[in-house]
């Protein structure tokens, strides 16, 4: 595997240097050569958890298993008012649904979810989780990694290519649904879009549980950067074998995970089973939620509206992890922070070790 490299222990000079940062244009999120680009760079995955998965997906995994689409009216304490159906399933890749509306009459907030398919608890008869189940036995699991663009410094020549990871379900120490997580790739090359090959990657920000590491080096298959994807923890008795954390290398992270002194959790990377070349995954282009052309792609409705792809509780976390908002599935990367943005988490002042 070529091109090891480490961590950087302060940020690059890509990270510190003046930054103009802008949406592409209309024009450019159409250009061919956006897609092009991002399957340039693509990253390749090396996947722990006895090779099994879950690998991301795309989204309509969530309503492959057969769940209607869910809306929930919700006051400014975050209180339920309402519920019920929006839309049902068979519609879903369909119509376009990115036009519901997200106010009631009153101007109370409205967020809509999908039960993915299973949940966390564990069968006598299978001896494995209702979500492992239901993936091994899913007609769909298509790798899949959704890319999205967005000028860091457009006068520099200097681009961010963002790439999310939908899992379908997350099974580490705190158990939810609709797991999202990123990486950014920044290349640089022409200011007008132009040929994938007139780019070269100069940096990479790595995010895993709130936290992110900046380098300008990292492992990497020709043009791909390899994502490690986190693996085995434990606190106390509970454990987990995947958290979906993306990191720079294999390696253990201590306290990645939160905690103090015997409660600390670190993420650890160390010996993947399963490397997922970066050509083995689909790669779907997200363009500015205004943009979306739902009519041609309604698989894509999520994009425009508060989406959330997962049930919002489940059965076996931890004491206070659910208190704490630790069983809930994570909002739709276009209605986060980090849209649109590098830096976004604190850097983790820890050292990789062990690897």
């Amino acid at each position: 595997m070529p091109g090891a490299g480490v961590p950087a222990a302060e940020s690059p000079g890509w990270a510190t240097a003046p930054r103009a940062i802008e949406p592409l244009s209309a024009a450019e999120e159409r250009d061919p050569a956006a897609l092009e680009i991002a399957r340039r760079f693509n990253p390749a995955m090396a996947m722990p958890n006895g090779g099994d998965g879950p690998w991301p997906v795309a989204v309509g995994y969530t309503w492959g298993g057969g769940s209607d689409l869910q809306a929930r009216i919700v006051d400014g304490d975050g209180k339920v008012l309402r519920a019920g159906t929006a839309l049902a399933n068979a519609e879903l890749d369909r119509r376009a649904w990115d036009e519901l509306p997200v106010r009631d009459e009153d101007g109370n907030r409205i967020e809509y979810w999908i039960d993915g398919p299973g949940d966390d608890r564990v069968s006598a008869a299978h001896g494995i989780s209702d979500w492992r189940r239901r993936w091994r036995e899913a007609a769909d699991r298509t790798p899949t990694q959704y890319a999205h663009m967005f000028w860091l410094n457009k006068a520099r020549g200097e681009l961010v290519i963002q790439y999310w990871f939908f899992y379908p379900f997350n099974e580490w120490l705190n158990h939810h649904e609709g797991d999202w997580e990123h990486v950014n790739v920044v290349v640089s090359g022409p200011s007008d879009l132009g040929l994938a090959s007139d780019y070269r990657a100069i940096g990479y920000e790595f995010y895993f549980h709130g936290r992110r590491l900046d380098t300008d080096r990292a492992m990497h298959v020709a043009d791909h950067p390899v994502v490690f994807v986190g693996g085995r923890a434990r606190m106390l008795w509970w454990s987990g074998e995947q958290s979906g954390g993306s990191y720079p290398r294999p390696a253990s992270y201590p306290g990645v995970g939160g905690g103090i002194g015997p409660l600390a959790v670190g993420d650890d990377t160390r010996g993947p089973v399963r490397m997922m070349p970066a050509d083995s995954f689909e790669v779907v282009m997200l363009p500015e939620p205004s943009r979306l052309d739902a009519r041609a792609h309604p698989e894509l409705s999520w994009l425009r509206l508060p989406f959330f792809a997962g049930q919002p509780s489940v059965f076996g976390n931890p004491p206070l992890v659910d208190r704490f908002g630790g069983g809930k599935p994570p909002r739709q990367p276009a209605r986060r922070a980090d849209w649109n943005a590098i830096g976004s988490r604190p850097l983790w002042s820890g050292i990789p070790v062990g690897e």
